[in-house]
Order: C-alpha cells, then structure tokens, then sequence
C-alpha cells in the first residue's frame, strides 16, 4: 500500500472516530440536561461541537441548557447556529424567541416568532411569547387574548401566562377578566402564586399596577356655594354670589421605577386646577407630587410608605403648601376582601393672612390621621367598601385644635352595556378645643362641634379603551354649632377621563 493511500485511510479512520465520539459526547449531553445537570451538560456539548462543528442536536441541547440557566447572551449565538443547521426544528425555533425578548432585542424576537409560528403554533411557548411582544407594543387587549390561549394550551404554562394575561388585562381597564386571570395563577401557587396575589392585592387596592400611567380629566360642574357661605353671615360686596359654573382639570401620572420580589417604588405627580366663570378669586392651581415604597411582608400583604407634599394657590395668590408622608398595611383576605390599615401625619402651612388675632386664627399645624377600610368585590360586579377614620389637628390658632372621628362606605356596581354605577357617604365629628373667634357669642356658647355629612354619587361609561364619560354629584352639609361654619354644598358636573398605561 501506498503511502498516500495509507495515509487516507488513516484520515478516513481518524474522522470517523471522531465522529463517533461526537455522537457519544452528544447523547451525553442530551441525557445529562434532562437530569436537570445543565453546567455538565453544557461543557459536554461544547466538546461534541468542536469535533462535529455540524452537529444541530449538539447546538440545540447547549443553547437550551444556556437559555434554562438564563445566560441569555451565551444562548443567542449557539441557538443561532443550531437554527441555521436546523432551519425546520420547531424546538429551536421556539427557543429562539425566547432568548431574543429576554435579551431585549424584540425585533429579531418578533423575526424569530415568525419561524416558531410556522413550526409550533400551538405549543404554548409559542402563544406566551407572542402575547407578551403583543403587549411589548401597547396591544394589551390583542396580548391578552394570545396570552389567554397559551394558558388553555398548556397547564404547566399556567401560571405565568395567567399571570401576564392578568397584567395585561389590568392595562387595559379590564378589572374583572385581570382578577380570573390572576386567581387561576394565583390558584397553582408557587413563586408565579405569589405575584398574582400581589397584583390581586394591588387591584383591589387601585394600586398602581402599570410601569407608566396617565389619568387625566377635564369637566364642567356648579357649585351651589363656592364661598362656603354659613349662617348669619352676608355676602361680601365685592363677591357677585356665592354659587358660580366653572371648568375643572386634573392630571395624575406615574411611573414604576423598579421591582424585585420583595420591593417596589415609583413616583406620582398631580395637578388640578379650576377657572369659574365669575368668581375668579376662588380660582385653583393646585400640583402634588409623591413617592411610593412597597415591601412585601407575606404572601397576602405588604407595606407602603409613601411621603407626599403640594401647593396650591387661590387666582395667583399662595394658600397653601403642606408636606407629610403616610404608612399603609395593606391585606388580602381572599374571598373576604381586602383590607388598608393607614396613618399619616402631616404639615399645613396656609399662605394667606386671616382675619383677626395670629394665634386664634392661624390655621397652620400639624395633622395626625389614622384609620382602616375594607373592600370587597363579588362576583356580580358588585364592590363593596367601608372605612373608619379617626386623628387630631395642632393647630398654631386655638380656633383650629380639634379631634376627629368618622366612618364611610359605599358601593359600585357594574351595570349592562358598560355603565357602571358608585355610590358612597360618610359622617365625620369634629370637636374643636375653643370658641370660635368668628363666634358673636363667643365666651357664652359651647365650643365649636361640627357634623359633616357627606353623599357623592357617579355614573361611569367607557367610550373607548381609553376614554371614560361621567356625571357626578356630591353634597355636603357642614352642621356647626357656629354660624360661618354652617352650611349647605351642592356640586353637580359632567366629566371626561382620559387613561393610558404601560
């Protein structure tokens, strides 16, 4: 035999052994990834590739290790090799979209979709994927749906796919498919449990859910009495009456800023303002801004601090500037409902100057509240809630050192063709420390008690997903036992909402 002719076979001999030892590393491999060993795995894979660099199960079972160990960009490279190898392996193919959108490249996610479509439609994985790109780009509802289907494919994708379907449908002011959503999730328990009942907590809450959030809403409504007019007192002259029309806004938004498993914080901002159509000094700017800080105490409750402060001002002229922070426990109960146990205490420094003596009239203090309320929804649509309230207001003027106490409820409820109806009042007492200095009687009549009753009704229709028409009225009957602090309150509007979330 030639030399050359050995030599060949010799080469022929050498490949074929490797080969060989490729296909074993190979089987290796695949048996110790589905042993859950993915780090051996992994090395083992790496070592049938460099002696069959063609080898797309070789690929296939590194990538997916890589990708259950969520080294994402390890992963991407290898599963593109492995696709580029097997273009028409439906595993890879659904795996490749899973790497892309945890690496955030969601236009080679929604290119790698396209091939796991093709190949797996109804795998589950496929549907997740899909619905979670659907709500990447704002299409809550559409996402939702896709989501939806994905948990029906497949119980062992239950959970999390409840869980963002529940998400998603939140965003798209969907309450009561969000809450099925999130109970089935929150049903198979586990860590994915867990965050569902965190965000059914939060629903319940009318917590801020999404990352980002806007409400903003423009009306027009009476006032029966914007001067709050009491007894035996007489409209100034230069006030043309005390009832007036005027329009009203009102912006709230918010944004996530991050989120682990046991915290979460953000920040809100606010502005309200009015413009009557006569009394113009009554005219209100009025900005707020907030941070909230989560931390969850189990799996049914967490904790919130959230500091807060405004400004306001009546036309141009400063009124008010006030600045505090409040403490929350919040609870789930299950079918029980769900219940907020709450104290604040907080500054208010009024920029006006009142009439008569500074330290009987001074308004400025120190505010302390404290109370608990309880929500419960049914499944008719029906949402049922109830508070007490209780504190104490130091005021810098005798005049304004009181104790309070009260109690509210109210009631919501869905009604056909998507109307919705809520319904609420309360009764507060507040026992002042002195006589009034308003008082003509001062020195001889009991000190100041006020009874304030309060009713508020609103009637609600969504226009669109992000479009809300209302009407609302609210009275109020502050019942004092001192003449300018008597008095009546009607307000009657109609309003326009607007909502977006992310």
């Amino acid at each position: 035999m030639s030399i050359a002719a050995l030599c060949a076979v010799v080469g022929v001999s050498s490949a074929a052994q490797a080969a060989d030892e490729a296909l074993v590393l190979r089987m290796s491999a695949e048996r110790l990834a589905a042993q859950g060993q993915c780090e051996q795995a992994i090395t083992t894979a790496q070592r049938a590739r460099a002696l069959a660099p063609n080898d797309a199960a070789a690929a296939a079972v590194e990538g997916r290790c890589l990708l259950e160990l969520k080294r994402y960009s390890d992963a991407a490279p290898v599963l593109a090799d492995a696709r580029r190898l097997a273009p028409n392996d439906a595993e890879v193919a659904v795996q490749n979209v899973m790497v892309q959108y945890h690496l955030g490249n969601y236009a080679e996610a929604e290119r790698a979709l396209a091939d796991a479509e093709r190949l797996a439609p109804n795998d589950a994985r496929t549907q997740l994927y899909k619905g979670l790109l659907l709500t990447q780009r704002a299409q809550e509802r559409e996402g939702a749906e896709v989501l939806e289907r994905a948990a029906s494919l497949d119980p062992t994708a239950d959970p999390y796919a409840s869980y963002y379907a529940g998400m998603a449908w939140q965003r798209a002011n969907e309450r009561e498919k969000a809450r099925q959503a999130l109970e089935r999730a929150r049903a198979a328990g586990g860590e994915w449990g867990a965050e569902a009942e965190r965000a059914l907590v939060a629903l319940d809450a009318g917590d801020v859910a999404a990352r980002y959030f806007v409400r903003a809403r423009v009306g027009m409504e009476w006032d029966s009495n914007v001067i709050l007019e009491g007894d035996d007192v007489s409209v100034p002259d230069d006030i043309s009456g005390k009832e007036d029309w005027r329009g009203v806004w009102s912006v709230r938004a918010g944004a996530e800023a991050f989120r682990t498993r046991n915290w979460s914080g953000g920040i809100i901002g606010g502005y309200q303002g009015s413009a009557h159509i006569d009394l113009h000094e009554f005219d209100l700017q009025y900005p707020t801004a907030s941070l909230w800080l989560d931390r969850r105490v189990d799996e049914q409750s967490f904790v919130r601090l959230q500091p807060y402060a405004g400004y306001a001002w009546q036309e141009t002229d400063p009124y008010l500037a006030h600045a505090g922070g409040e403490l929350s426990y919040y609870r789930s109960y299950d079918e029980a409902g769900f219940g907020r146990l709450w104290g604040r205490v907080g500054f208010q420094n009024y920029l006006y100057s009142p009439q008569g003596p500074r330290s009987q009239v001074s308004r400025d203090g120190w505010e302390y509240l404290g109370g608990y309320e309880h929500t419960v929804p049914f499944d008719t649509g029906t949402t049922v809630r109830a508070g007490v309230v209780a504190g104490a207001y130091d005021a810098h003027g005798n005049n304004y050192d009181y104790a309070t106490g009260g109690g509210y409820g109210g009631v919501r409820q869905e009604l056909p063709f998507e109307f919705a109806v809520d319904l609420s009042g309360g009764f507060d007492y507040e026992a002042y420390q002195g006589h009034s200095f308003f008082d003509p009687d001062e020195g001889s009549s009991p000190k100041r008690r006020d009874k304030i009753w309060s009713a508020q009704a609103e009637l609600e229709r969504p226009l669109t997903d992000w479009l809300i028409l209302s009407g609302r009225y609210r009275f109020r009957d502050n019942d004092s036992n001192v003449g300018p602090f008597d008095y009546h309150r009607h307000i009657a509007g109609g309003y326009l909402t607007v909502v977006w979330s992310e």
